[in-house]
């Protein structure tokens, strides 16, 4: 069996042997994936994680040695998911009417809704009722009638089928289609991630495949483009919808890089062994540290974060950030970085978080290089500056429009366009 959804829960019957590539993306990904080997009552799981490169060692190393004590990470539900609360309103009301009181009080059986405000309750039964803040959503269909005299809620027609087709908590990705413009019939050039397209205009030029593209119009559900060659052109992304490194996990990886720094080679060797290396896959990881370390001087742990700049190939100047700390850390860090470029230099910079860290690229305009002082900020300040940066960020737009879909405001009237 090769599939990535063997955490789904998907019985495969007898399976002997889990082998994953790469470090799992979390502990308990990792123990609930080696656990579809042996499945079954006083049976033994057994599984094997291959690296894919030298900086992935260290990841399988720690994540290995936590999932054989069971140190799995604390679990964290969420608390008055409200576009979910909607979904299952419309779903109840569509097989019976429902008193509200009665309804609210069923709802708050529910741990992630126990302490859900009256406020947060009432503003859903107005949207699901239509009545909107503004008259902008106003092609938005209502999805329940409310009857406040009597207090009660109705299904209008076609609530149990919206609920039944566009159900569930799995976001639709975002992909819009590339086609060329002008063309007699549609000729589909690729796809890109809608945060892609969202940080995107018209006039702008990309790679896809080994070719360049200007982009022509950006219309709802499709990008149109014509060839560009031989223009510089910046690459595409796709997100995907990784849920990030937990921080216990990167405080634990942080952790270990500080505690193999303050061993000797033979006693960091020995140490790593004994957490289920091999000899080769300890000595490799202890030269990919030794190299780091006389590349920067000091190599990022739980601790200590490293910033280094360098020209890239095009000769723009590159900041990178080394954390450990994960994706959940470094992702709203990387807007604060993004808003303070555009209010310093006047332009938009590219900044990629990862788990690893923050790789920042800057249009070789400066007439001095980056100082460190561009990613540091005060601890009392970081709030704010990340909330102001994020209504504005291709993030919140493609999660706005997965809440709207989760809450039934987007039926997916034809599976096989973009809504």
């Amino acid at each position: 069996v090769a599939t990535s959804s063997l955490e789904l829960g998907i019985d495969m019957g007898a399976v002997d042997l889990v082998v994953q590539v790469e470090a799992p993306p979390s502990v308990a990904a990792g123990l609930q994936r080696v656990g579809r080997a042996g499945h079954h009552v006083g049976a033994v799981s057994t599984g094997v994680i291959f690296p894919k490169h030298r900086g992935d060692l260290l990841s399988c190393a720690v994540v290995a040695e936590r999932m054989t004590a069971g140190e799995i990470e604390e679990i964290r539900y969420p608390r008055n998911p409200l576009d979910v609360l909607a979904q299952q309103v419309v779903a109840m009301v569509a097989m019976d009417p429902w008193p509200v009181a009665e309804l609210a009080t069923v709802v708050r059986r529910a741990a992630p809704f126990a302490e859900l405000p009256d406020s947060a309750f009432y503003g859903v039964l107005d949207m699901l009722s239509g009545r909107y803040p503004s008259t902008a959503f106003a092609e938005l269909r209502p999805r329940l009638v409310w009857d406040r005299d009597a207090d009660l809620l109705t299904a209008r027609r076609g609530a149990q089928r919206l609920a039944v087709t566009s159900g569930g908590t799995i976001p639709d990705r975002g992909l819009f289609g590339v086609f060329l413009a002008g063309a007699d019939r549609p000729v589909r050039v690729g796809e890109l991630d809608e945060e892609m397209v969202y940080e995107s205009r018209v006039g702008d030029v990309f790679t896809l495949g080994s070719t360049s593209w200007r982009i022509e119009d950006i219309t709802p559900d499709r990008v149109l483009v014509s060839p560009a060659p031989g223009q510089p052109a910046r690459m595409p992304f796709w997100r995907g919808d990784s849920p990030g490194r937990p921080l216990e996990l990167g405080r634990a990886i942080g952790e270990r890089v500080r505690e193999l720094g303050r061993l000797d080679r033979e006693a960091a060797a020995a140490r790593l062994r004994a957490g289920g290396l091999d000899a080769w896959a300890a000595d490799n990881l202890l030269a990919y540290l030794d190299e780091q370390r006389q590349a920067t001087r000091a190599v990022p742990d739980d601790r200590t974060i490293v910033v280094e700049r360098f020209r890239d190939e095009l000769g723009d100047w590159r900041l990178a950030v080394h954390c450990v700390l994960g994706a959940k850390v470094n992702g709203p860090w990387a807007l604060a970085i993004d808003a303070r470029v555009r209010e310093r230099y006047g332009m938009d910079a590219q900044v990629l978080p990862s788990d690893d860290g923050i790789v920042v690229r800057l249009p070789d305009m400066l007439d001095q290089p980056p100082t460190a002082d561009l990613v540091a900020f005060d601890p009392e300040e970081i709030s704010a500056v990340v909330e102001t940066a994020v209504g504005g960020s291709a993030l919140f737009a493609a999660r706005f429009r997965e809440c709207a879909a989760r809450a039934l405001l987007l039926p997916r009237r034809d599976p096989r366009r973009r809504q």
